[in-house]
């Protein structure tokens, strides 16, 4: 589970570092992150090129109608929340299984927190876990939407979550490029991505230690 990172990279440095087209400004979002935030995102547009575009994060599937027990969408993904998608249900489940398809994304961090901790990459500063997005048109109202994917921990991670899980990051050009290909649709083809990151690749420090 990842329910908070942080993001210290601006916008258009992010777009600058994919070659993306930026639609993000300045002011869109903050360093701390939590579910419902709204977050840079690096998804492929109508005409497959890459763009960094605003996210509301929790995963509001295309699918959704507001109701008398659910009336906002925010209301909806409280009750089931949607801000991580487990690697090993994400082909499978109803909320995921489309963006898997054909809405994966890449969503930008420089570090992440779990239970007093702030994780990151050695000698990186900005990395990449692998995310998914949607599109809800509600009448006039248009939410974008995404979602973090997760994995087995390491052991690293896995000494301070209880659950024992983790982002799938990104750390390489191979990976990012096979993740975002438009080409690849079926899991098989993306196993190996779902795999923990080494260990020796991370760095971790407390939380309340300044930075």
């Amino acid at each position: 589970m990842c329910h908070r990172f942080h993001l210290k990279t601006g916008a258009q440095a992010i777009a600058d570092l994919v070659n993306a087209t930026n639609h993000c400004d300045a002011g869109t979002f903050q360093q701390d992150l939590f579910p419902l935030a709204s977050v840079p995102v690096i998804r492929r547009d109508e005409q497959q090129r890459l763009e960094l575009a605003p996210c509301n994060w929790s995963l509001l599937p295309r699918t959704w109608k507001p109701s008398a027990k659910y009336p906002t969408w925010k209301s909806f993904v409280r009750k089931y929340p949607t801000f991580n998608a487990r690697c090993e249900s994400i082909d499978d489940k109803l909320s995921f299984r489309q963006s898997f398809v054909d809405r994966r994304a890449m969503i930008p961090a420089t570090a992440f927190f779990e239970h007093g901790f702030f994780f990151g990459l050695q000698d990186v500063e900005t990395f990449w876990f692998a995310g998914l997005w949607d599109r809800c048109v509600i009448g006039d109202e248009t939410i974008d939407s995404c979602t973090i994917v997760t994995t087995q921990a390491n052991k690293l991670v896995g000494r301070h979550h209880p659950r024992n899980r983790m982002p799938v990051i990104l750390a390489n050009e191979e990976a990012k490029t096979r993740w975002m290909n438009p080409e690849i649709s079926r899991r098989g083809e993306l196993q190996s991505l779902f795999r923990p990151l080494a260990d020796d690749l991370m760095t971790h420090w407390p939380a309340d230690a300044p930075e």
